[in-house]
């Protein structure tokens, strides 16, 4: 059993590296968007990120192509692991999480700047029973959620970088001086065992 899911595991790892590609690089033509992208779609797939949620695949389909009308970006995979569980889920089929570490990189305005954008993206799968189609056993997403730190938003707007910086640094000064104090009181409640 462990050497077929390794070899599902590596199947599904270059799939999600290619719909991932294509969800998030901005210069896919809407026909391969639409082609790629929606068989893999549960029709109550739900979407997460720290701006928005919502489920059911018009409103996903409607953002994914919305999203590629209205922004530029390229997104870099730095890393992809996807998790396959042993147990069975509901309805007695096997499920999944793919979890990706890369970075967004919104070229809106790339003639002046690139905004960078740490982005953790989690896919939440399940295999379906048939016969692979191509490369990869079949499956569907019935969840995706998109994480961004809104200290990387912050230190990443120009001229924003130097004064946020040094606004991190005063409050690790402050609760570095707040974490000795504690320290310092629980010591002399209970003793050296803090220190």
């Amino acid at each position: 059993m462990q050497g077929k899911d390794n070899e599902i595991i590596s199947q599904l790892e270059n799939k999600f590296r290619h719909l991932t590609k294509i969800l998030y690089d901005t210069d896919v033509a809407p026909k391969t968007l639409t082609r790629e992208v929606m068989p893999y779609l549960n029709k109550d797939v739900f979407f997460k990120d720290p701006w928005q949620q919502g489920g059911g695949i018009d409103r996903y389909t409607l953002g994914m192509k919305g999203f590629h009308c209205m922004l530029y970006f390229k997104f870099d995979i730095d890393q992809l692991h996807v998790q396959l569980n042993q147990q069975k889920g509901p309805g007695g089929v096997r499920e999944g999480r793919v979890i990706i570490d890369g970075i967004m990189h919104l070229r809106q305005l790339s003639w002046l700047f690139t905004y960078p954008l740490r982005t953790i993206l989690v896919y939440k799968f399940r295999l379906l029973p048939g016969k692979p189609s191509g490369d990869c056993p079949p499956f569907e997403i019935y969840f995706h959620e998109e994480m961004w730190s809104f200290g990387d938003m912050i230190q990443n707007i120009p001229l924003v970088k130097l004064p946020y910086d040094m606004f991190r640094s005063m409050f690790a000064s402050g609760f570095l001086a707040a974490s000795r104090a504690s320290l310092w009181f629980q010591n002399k409640r209970r003793g050296s065992e803090w220190q």
